[in-house]
């Protein structure tokens, strides 16, 4: 399962489609995996396979409509989709067209298309299911972001259909959701694929259970660049994150957000002949970043390697990522700069201007300590103020008391629901 975690978060623009029949086109061979995907749902299977042949089908055949406008790519387009739709095949006809090797063998990832809630669209992310998944367990959950890659979302199912390598290691006992890139995009919320990986998170929701105080995120190149951006803003969910060739550039030091991430491990690599100029500066940024705010990183360079790391290093960057659990501090800080993620652990300062667009809104933050049942909080340039107590917030019990800015706003027990206090 390492060579799967790693083709789904390493840069792909260096893989080939694979070779194809020379009379075989792209229609003749979507055809036979109609056929093909037909005949396996005709019977009776695992719901959660069913929706995977769905997925693989649709996503292959909206490739096909697109095929026709694409102007003057068109015939280098018709040659890459066939070789993935080779790949699949091939795939299909071998074990993966078998519900076992999903859903008991954690095998190969399956491929979950839904539509999104954000603009309507067909969107997917794989899903990796540990060996003899047990949907009655709360599993680790690891998202990994790809990197720079092919535009063509049949390049990365492709990916999951690929041949299984002699020496595979078994699969760990964790589930893994790689979201789709929407070609080469970004994952901030200015062209709306950041939505995308909560939209996945909550979709495994609905079929697995995962342990909160075991998720993790990590990243290749252009992947790596915005898990560095989204565990700034969103700290409060990682055990652990990994970033591999990766940029600081989603959210420069100048946006004061490291502090942010102080209590979140970080696992940084690179291979030492990386030939992007700005790789191994941005470790340096990393690694002093990090430790500036006393949460030195482990550093990894790899001799003799370059920008893609190999199935080992993927590897060992899972293996340390499962070595962490979540834990709450008793004294965090969180500064404020986006509309959509505005505070950690329970702890949230409201938009001011909600129906503003972009980031209209000033910059607020606030600092929080625990201490036994008293809770502290001072906050800056907030109106208003919402803490939870409870189990989806600071996860608290008994009777409370609660200082904001050096006065007293509440004392008894744990309210059932948050508290919203005008500043």
């Amino acid at each position: 399962m390492a060579r799967l975690l790693l083709a789904l978060i390493c840069a792909a623009a260096s893989l080939a489609p694979a070779a194809a029949a020379d009379a075989d086109t792209p229609q003749t061979v979507l055809a036979r995996i109609q056929v093909h995907i037909e005949t396996l749902l005709s019977k009776s299977q695992p719901d959660l396979y069913r929706h995977h042949l769905r997925s693989v089908l649709a996503l292959c055949q909206d490739e096909a409509l697109r095929l026709p406008f694409a102007g003057a790519d068109r015939d280098a387009r018709a040659k890459e989709m066939l070789g993935y739709l080779t790949v699949i095949e091939t795939g299909l006809n071998d074990d993966g067209g078998k519900p076992e090797t999903y859903l008991v063998d954690g095998r190969r990832a399956l491929t979950m298309v839904r539509l999104s809630r954000a603009d309507g669209t067909l969107q997917f992310y794989t899903l990796s299911l540990p060996p003899h998944w047990d949907p009655a367990k709360a599993y680790p959950l690891h998202v990994q972001l790809h990197g720079h890659g092919p535009d063509m979302p049949l390049a990365w199912i492709n990916f999951t259909y690929l041949p299984h390598a002699e020496d595979e290691p078994p699969a760990d006992q964790v589930i893994g959701i790689g979201p789709w890139l929407r070609g080469n995009g970004q994952w901030r919320e200015d062209n709306g694929s950041e939505p995308d990986v909560w939209e996945a998170i909550d979709d495994v929701k609905k079929i697995a259970k995962l342990d909160p105080d075991r998720w993790y995120i990590s990243g290749h190149s252009w992947g790596g660049d915005d898990v560095w951006t989204i565990v700034q803003r969103t700290p409060d969910l990682w055990a652990a994150a990994g970033i591999m060739s990766g940029h600081f550039s989603g959210a420069p030091k100048e946006l004061g957000l490291v502090p942010n991430a102080r209590f979140v491990p970080f696992y940084i690599w690179l291979g030492d002949q990386d030939p992007i100029p700005d790789r191994k500066p941005a470790l340096a940024y990393f690694r002093d970043a990090l430790t500036a705010v006393g949460n030195p990183p482990k550093i990894v360079v790899s001799p003799g390697v370059a920008h893609n790391p190999r199935a080992q290093d993927g590897a060992a960057l899972q293996t340390w990522l499962l070595e962490h659990t979540r834990h709450r501090p008793s004294h965090f800080t969180f500064a404020i700069d986006t509309p959509a993620h505005r505070g950690i652990w329970g702890i949230s300062i409201p938009r001011a201007f909600s129906a503003a667009y972009g980031n209209a809104d000033p910059r607020a933050s606030f600092e929080c300590w625990l201490e036994g049942a008293t809770v502290r909080i001072e906050t800056k340039d907030a109106k208003q103020l919402i803490v939870d107590f409870g189990p989806n917030g600071l996860n608290l019990s008994g009777t409370v008391t609660l200082e904001v800015n050096g006065k007293a706003r509440f004392s008894g027990p744990v309210p059932a629901k948050a508290l919203l206090l005008d500043l």
